[in-house]
């Protein structure tokens, strides 16, 4: 696999791939250092980019070995996908929904092509997942930045979520583990308000993202080896 000790730039795809790699090794790396304080988006932003980047390294593969044209004004040097109608750059397409939808209609046109020792058969579940993550992250924001959307939508992003204190207590004897947690008090030392520091922030995106990011690191590997034989 030469795309994995080559400069990026001497790249099949120009480099999209290995970066994506890149992206979703590091979220691997951070999931596994498990620290409380470094919160959902970094991990999240991680791994939607990587999936973002092994679409855009997927549709190029395909476009450059089956010498498919783009539209008016875009060539192998400005590659670019079909929203809609229109035909958008890729360096400035982020919707991961219409990246996926063009990759679909690219790999259905040339699936009598690719090499038959593969199954390039999509999974079922991954349209569902990428409309899941986009539908929350259409533009490539919600992750990066604390105020992206709506407050209930920003609000979701933490892990540190408010609760009823009689929740946490009853939650902590269930598991028989502590919680951990932040009390805030009145002038009279009364408790007003609770939050709870190990809440499960968009427990769903989370789960697409870990399940898109490994799903895509392992077909972009299928189409290194199987069609641009590795580089």
């Amino acid at each position: 696999m030469n795309y994995l000790i080559t400069p990026p730039n001497t790249h099949y795809d120009g480099g999209l791939g290995v970066t994506a790699c890149n992206f979703s090794q590091a979220a691997d790396t951070l999931r596994r250092a498990g620290n409380a304080m470094d919160g959902v988006l970094p991990l999240c932003y991680l791994q939607r980019h990587a999936v973002e980047l092994f679409l855009k390294s997927l549709i190029v593969i395909l476009h450059k070995k089956y010498e498919i044209a783009y539209g008016e004004g875009f060539s192998a040097q400005k590659p670019a996908a079909k929203v809609g109608e229109k035909w958008i750059a890729l360096s400035s397409t982020h919707n991961l929904s219409d990246l996926f939808s063009y990759f679909r209609s690219v790999l259905a046109a040339t699936i009598s092509q690719l090499p038959s020792k593969a199954d390039w058969t999509i999974a079922p579940d991954v349209e569902r997942k990428i409309q899941l993550v986009s539908g929350s992250d259409p533009k490539s924001t919600y992750f990066r930045y604390p105020e992206s959307a709506t407050s209930a939508h920003d609000a979701r992003k933490s892990s540190i979520q408010p609760e009823r204190l009689n929740s946490i207590f009853e939650k902590m004897a269930d598991s028989k583990v502590p919680v951990k947690c932040t009390l805030m008090l009145d002038e009279n030392d009364e408790i007003v308000e609770a939050y709870n520091f190990n809440s499960s922030p968009i427990p769903k995106v989370l789960e697409s993202l870990e399940y898109l990011s490994g799903y895509f690191y392992n077909l972009h590997a299928a189409f290194r080896y199987e069609i641009t034989n590795g580089l």
